[in-house]
């Protein structure tokens, strides 16, 4: 069985290798939670969530802090957290025909558990985002002299 940082890694590839990064990846949870048919709501604010956490990206040198390998990989983790949340939106609006009323009642309650999971894992790293950008400067002026 592979490990979390296996699955991590393979993400983390997935995502060099077709160009997607923390920005792409919010917009495609924002398109994605637009055609949302199951736990709308829910996939409406995480879109919401991640918007903001993309417009606060936007503020960071995200090329120079992916650097180091120290900084490098609690960014690459929380594009992989970003990753992981888009899929799950996306699951809420892909086209559930052959399922069941009663099966979507009770799938629904899981999906949105974790929804509310995900969120809160990309606030984790949001989290770091200070100590990232500390430690960044940290290094750049240490390394300088």
């Amino acid at each position: 069985m592979a490990s979390s940082w296996d699955k991590l890694g393979q993400a983390a590839s997935i995502m060099q290798v077709t160009g997607v990064d923390a920005f792409g990846l919010v917009s495609m949870i924002v398109q994605a939670a637009h055609t949302a048919r199951h736990n709308r709501d829910l996939c409406q604010q995480l879109a919401q969530h991640v918007q903001i956490v993309g417009d606060l990206l936007r503020k960071l040198d995200i090329p120079e802090l992916k650097r180091h390998l120290e900084t490098r990989r609690p960014l690459d983790q929380l594009d992989a957290a970003l990753f992981r949340a888009y899929k799950l939106v996306r699951s809420c609006s892909q086209h559930q025909e052959n399922r069941s009323q009663l099966y979507l009642m009770f799938t629904g309650a899981e999906v949105a558990s974790k929804l509310r999971l995900a969120q809160e894992e990309i606030d984790r790293y949001i989290n770091l985002i200070p100590l990232i950008t500390l430690v960044a400067a940290l290094g750049d002026r240490f390394s300088s002299r």
